[in-house]
């Protein structure tokens, strides 16, 4: 006779196994590689008795279940926190006063400042509840946590907290990619390798591989890049004291390859062919064009007012802070899954081009975490602001780098690298 399982509520309830999105095994192994994405975000294993906060959507709570008996497993201690439902957010944004919105809220920097791993679970009811607010209003809220992002960011330096963020599929997100929820399951059952009897193997012989491209990419002294593709002209200055990086373990799954360019150097045009989501807008068919750093331009099929909006808010916002190229060798997620996570990381037949607007990625500084400063920040043209908006461009396209010696050489051509 075969034991049950005293954590599967859910059948146990009557629920039909069959209308789950993951098999038990399918969801300790999503676990098993959350666990792995916290330690090598944090470069060193947790020991027994450490915390790991898990922060999730409600919609999760399968995945969460199962990930809160594994942290047990292990020997470690874990803390949960359930956030705002669409409804609870909605209010909370639509009632609060200046005071409220520029407020943190008790225990969220305990929180983040005492525990020493932190998994992010997405599982959205909603792509579009905060459409009716006012992007003055959103990006008040958001600010009044820079401070908690900056805790996290010397504690992950520190090697004291390690951290990554991941997302469970839901309606809202099956409907905005045009997938039945079945179909989205199967979608992140590839991208995060669960399929794999060993997942946390498997990345982490794709980290190696990786890894070639990583130092080929940091060996070359590129000084400017130059992508092309049927909308994209664009070129970027890489700037002084830059490094490439890859799979971190902040995110999961991630396939892409970035950086953080000179913000002050940027010129020509890009244009999205991914509907992205601003505010709770969909935005589609964003077109960029840029001078001397700056968005001189910005232009939609829809949404571009509320985009323009929200960079009206901050200067930063109009100035790039990351570049990506992701290869169609690498990813396994082949085409919009409506969240930026999996979007920026899609492969495809021509893999993907993206740039972010607003916030840059201090990993990306070769040099002390201590020398980090705002000062040396600015100084090197690392951007820096209150936003981050993933664009992502899919065409085939052709990426040429100048080198410091003058010379320059293609790195990026038809969906893949050309090291």
């Amino acid at each position: 006779m075969q034991e049950k399982n005293p954590t599967n509520f859910g059948q146990e309830n009557g629920e039909d196994a069959s209308e789950r999105l993951f098999r038990h095994e399918e969801l300790e192994r999503y676990a098993d590689v959350l666990l792995w994405a916290v330690e090598r975000s944090r470069g060193r294993p947790l020991k027994n008795s450490e915390t790991v906060l898990i922060e999730y959507d409600g919609l999760a709570r399968e995945l969460v279940e199962v990930l809160y008996t594994r942290i047990l497993e292990r020997g470690l201690v874990p803390v949960q926190h359930q956030r705002a439902t669409p409804a609870m957010e909605l209010s909370y944004l639509r009632l609060a006063n200046n005071k409220r919105l520029n407020m943190v809220a008790p225990g969220e920097r305990e929180r983040r400042g005492g525990v020493n791993g932190l998994i992010r679970i997405l599982a959205p009811e909603s792509l579009t509840h905060l459409e009716a607010v006012t992007p003055e209003i959103q990006v008040r809220r958001d600010s009044a946590r820079d401070p908690l992002r900056e805790v996290l960011y010397f504690r992950e330096l520190g090697g004291q907290i390690g951290r990554t963020v991941a997302v469970y599929p839901t309606q809202a997100l099956a409907d905005a990619a045009g997938l039945t929820l079945q179909e989205y399951a199967i979608r992140v059952r590839k991208a995060c390798m669960l399929g794999s009897d060993d997942p946390v193997r498997d990345w982490k012989r794709f980290a190696r591989q990786q890894g070639t491209v990583l130092e080929w990419l940091n060996g070359l002294s590129i000084r400017r890049l130059h992508v092309q593709s049927a909308r994209v002209d664009l070129r970027l200055r890489l700037g002084e004291h830059r490094l490439w990086l890859g799979l971190t373990g902040r995110n999961m799954p991630s396939y892409e390859v970035y950086t953080s360019p000179d913000c002050r150097f940027t010129e020509g045009v890009f244009q999205s062919d991914q509907v992205v989501y601003v505010g709770g807008t969909p935005v589609e068919g964003v077109r960029l064009a840029f001078q001397a750093g700056r968005v001189i331009s910005v232009k939609a099929r829809s949404g571009a007012d509320r985009l323009r909006r929200f960079l009206a808010l901050d200067d930063g916002a109009w100035r790039v802070g990351e570049f990506s190229l992701t290869s169609r060798e690498h990813s396994r997620i082949p085409e919009y899954m409506a969240n930026t996570l999996f979007d920026e990381n899609v492969g495809g037949p021509e893999g993907n081009c993206h740039i972010a607007l607003g916030s840059c990625h201090p990993d990306a500084f070769a040099g002390s975490p201590a020398d980090f400063v705002h000062a040396l920040r600015r100084e090197l043209g690392f951007n820096e602001s209150n936003q981050h908006w993933d664009l992502v461009n899919t065409e085939q396209k052709r990426v040429t780098a100048t080198l410091a010696d003058g010379g320059s050489r293609v790195i990026y051509e038809d969906g893949a690298f050309t090291a």
